[in-house]
């Protein structure tokens, strides 16, 4: 039984009255619950998107309500352009040495044996010079001229 030892008149009067009340029958299935709270859920997201959208096409079409008319150009298009004088390129094409350019080649041949075969790549291939004379390629050599204009 229930302790209504401390309890004032009026609070025992509101115990009796609780404990007479009997719950109400459900007239919801859980199937029904389930149904009710899925609609709702793709009305938030369905209206989520919908006023996104609204709200992009409003941005873009004020964007191009307020866009500026283009300025008038101070060229005429047509045949105007066409008769105009158009000056030829003034950069020039400088003529290659021949021999930086086998002393560059040796240079990416060298590196590549050393890059596929190692240090030893440099023992076994054989050294070709174009002129006897000519000092062997080193490192600041080879930074000479790679960095000469």
């Amino acid at each position: 039984m229930q302790n209504h030892e401390g309890l004032t008149p009026t609070e025992r009067e509101l115990a009796a009255a609780l404990a007479g009340l009997k719950p109400a029958g459900t007239s919801l299935n859980r199937d029904q619950v389930m149904f009710a709270a899925g609609r709702a859920s793709t009305r938030r997201n369905n209206r989520l998107w919908q006023s996104l959208a609204s709200l992009l096409a409003v941005v873009l079409l004020i964007s191009l309500v307020s866009r500026p008319k283009p300025a008038p150009s101070d060229v005429a298009p047509g045949p105007a352009i066409a008769n105009s004088q158009v000056k030829p390129a003034s950069r020039t094409i400088e003529p290659v040495d021949p021999a930086r350019l086998d002393a560059y080649r040796q240079f990416v041949r060298t590196r590549r044996a050393v890059l596929n075969r190692g240090i030893e790549g440099l023992r076994s291939s054989p050294t070709r010079r174009t002129r006897p004379s000519e000092p062997p390629l080193t490192r600041d050599s080879i930074e000479d001229l790679l960095s000469s204009p």
